[in-house]
């Protein structure tokens, strides 16, 4: 299991412990510093007052009213007070289940906007974990690259030797000059890569990364023992985008019952006390009761049509979780079946660049003394720097590949938990 070889990596093994978390503290740094974090934090923390809105649509709503008048001296109406206060309290009764709809679509939100989060975390860890294995499969095909610029910068070397001994054609010195130049630009290349992989880096923590801070404890690629449906329900269990059209499905459901309470009388009831009069000056304050019977129909038959909309927005919803299903269950097949023929695959690319380093040594001899042509030891060096390239690039893919299915299977919790858990000082 993923937790198992993990739980070794991060207390047991010698040196495996920095390799960890050197890519585990990234990631722990990101997903907690990037402004995305930040943004979707605050609007959880709108949607958590969202919930706290519509629970004191249960209250009472107070109101108060100030009204003046000047009035001509013949209207016997306002014969009374020129000024005239009215304190309210209206509490609603019954509401069609409006008040209850409301509450129910808040709390749906909020669940959303957890999600959210929680969505945008992993989505940063992909990226940095992506970003990592570009870096370390340009960061070893340069390394390959700089040892076979070296071995054609020698090979090219002894080629000048035999030109002016008399015994090789002026051919092989173009020969082994092309090749080099070939190396160069792939050099160039893998340098560039490297140099975009570490911007991307500075970029999602928000601090300068170079190679230097990242050698020293270079992460590997996480062994999996976990079946393919076991994978896949582990994903479907844990995925945060998952929960989040789940949760959004429940607020167009909720909006759906919130819609049809407008089609059905409101009962309310209405404290009032006034003070002062228009009749009449220096009379009492007035008492009153009301029990209101109001409905919300809305202009025309808006009030149905606002059913209709809820009812295909929660067809949508519906049908983004399953949008959500099938890209989830892609990506899991997708990595799986990736690290399934990693291993077999990286053992013959090791057997392959393990023989071309045998077969240049050999055929190296055998060009010194005639038995092989400068061409077949010049495409002996050029295999030797590909087997290697190619290995490289393997090893980014294995490593992007297992960290990224552990993310999305949650199985790198107990990593992140260690990494976030207070120490003995912070206590």
């Amino acid at each position: 299991m993923v937790t198992r070889c993990l739980a070794v990596l991060v207390l047991g093994v010698p040196n495996a412990k920095a390799d960890v978390k050197s890519l585990a503290q990234l990631i722990a740094q990101a997903t907690a510093t990037h402004p995305a974090i930040q943004a979707q934090q605050a609007l959880t923390g709108a949607t958590q007052e969202g919930v706290r809105s519509a629970r004191w649509q249960y209250y009472p709503t107070p109101s108060i009213t100030v009204q003046g008048t000047k009035a001509s001296a013949t209207d016997m109406a306002y014969a009374g007070d020129t000024q005239v206060t009215v304190l309210a309290l209206s509490q609603p009764v019954w509401t069609g289940g409006r008040i209850e709809s409301g509450v129910s679509k808040a709390l749906a939100y909020a669940q959303s906007a957890n999600a959210s989060l929680a969505d945008t975390r992993q989505q940063l860890a992909i990226r940095v974990v992506q970003s990592y294995g570009d870096w370390l499969a340009a960061n070893r095909k340069k390394t390959a690259y700089e040892l076979g610029q070296r071995q054609h910068q020698r090979l090219k070397e002894q080629v000048e030797r035999r030109i002016q001994e008399g015994q090789a054609a002026a051919s092989d010195m173009a020969l082994a000059q092309g090749r080099l130049a070939s190396l160069q630009a792939d050099l160039s290349l893998a340098a560039t890569q490297e140099q975009v992989s570490l911007t991307r880096l500075s970029q999602l923590l928000g601090q300068t990364i170079t190679a230097e801070s990242l050698t020293p404890n270079v992460a590997q690629a996480l062994q999996l023992d976990t079946g393919l449906s076991e994978l896949l329900a582990m994903a479907q269990a844990h995925a945060p985008s998952l929960s989040r059209s789940r949760s959004m499905a429940q607020a167009q459901l909720a909006a759906i019952q919130e819609a049809k309470s407008a089609t059905s009388p409101e009962i309310s009831l209405r404290l009032e006390q006034q003070h002062g009069n228009y009749n009449y000056t220096g009379g009492p304050q007035h008492n009153r009761v009301f029990i209101n019977l109001s409905s919300r129909l809305g202009a025309g038959l808006s009030s149905f049509s606002a059913i209709q909309e809820a009812v295909q927005r929660h067809a949508a919803a519906l049908a983004d979780i399953e949008v959500e299903q099938r890209n989830l269950a892609e990506q899991v097949m997708a990595d799986h079946a990736l690290l399934v023929t990693s291993q077999a695959r990286r053992h013959a690319l090791q057997n392959s660049a393990e023989a071309t380093d045998q077969v240049l040594a050999s055929w190296d001899r055998q060009y010194l003394s005639g038995r092989k042509s400068w061409q077949d030891l010049m495409n002996s060096a050029r295999e030797q720097v590909q087997a290697q390239a190619q290995l490289a690039d393997l090893d980014g893919a294995l490593l992007v590949a297992s960290w990224r299915l552990a993310l999305i299977t949650g199985q790198l919790q107990v990593v992140m938990e260690q990494l976030h858990a207070p120490t003995a000082e912070q206590k």
